[in-house]
């Protein structure tokens, strides 16, 4: 497992407990997270390319990224939808609206709690999720071949790691 930490320290032991760590790759030295930082803004391209190519069936984007989460979770409350997706409640409300209008989402309300209303996939929006997930599968299935097998799980354990701790950065506001 991938594991970055980053240390700040002045005096000449710190300095040289670093370079220890560092020559043993056991943390990464700034010019290696750089080089990470690289990597990333190239894979953020070419995954924007992937997402914009593989919304098909009629939907933008971001009425793509909607219909996944639905398809994860469905039968959820637009505040819910709204969180999930990093985007105001009002952006998702007329996301929703529009995938409505495609017959591609259903809004029902639950008669325990009348003042809510829950937001599922329809049988056409179920029909569209599996088209979009086919033609991603392939495309990952294919980039992911790259990583030899022995390594692709704990590349994808790192991965998730990298993606959870980006996730708590953001959600604590320490990324700032």
């Amino acid at each position: 497992m991938w594991l970055i930490i980053v240390v700040y320290c002045n005096s000449f032991e710190s300095q040289s407990i670093i370079q220890l760590l560092i020559n043993n790759n056991l943390i990464m030295s700034s010019i290696d997270t750089r080089t990470f930082r690289h990597y990333l803004r190239h894979f953020e391209r070419e995954l924007n390319i992937q997402n914009t190519s593989s919304c098909c069936c009629g939907v933008t984007l971001t009425q793509c990224h909607t219909l996944m989460e639905l398809h994860n979770e469905d039968n959820i409350q637009l505040n819910e939808l709204s969180q999930k997706l990093f985007l105001d409640k009002s952006t998702v409300s007329r996301t929703v609206e529009s995938l409505v209008n495609q017959e591609l989402v259903k809004r029902e309300i639950p008669k325990q709690n009348r003042r809510t209303t829950n937001i599922k996939l329809s049988e056409k929006g179920l029909d569209v999720c599996e088209t979009i997930h086919n033609g991603n599968d392939a495309y990952f299935e294919e980039a992911l071949g790259a990583i030899p097998k022995n390594i692709l799980p704990k590349f994808i354990e790192g991965f998730n790691t990298l993606v959870n701790k980006m996730i708590e950065l953001n959600e604590t506001g320490e990324n700032k």
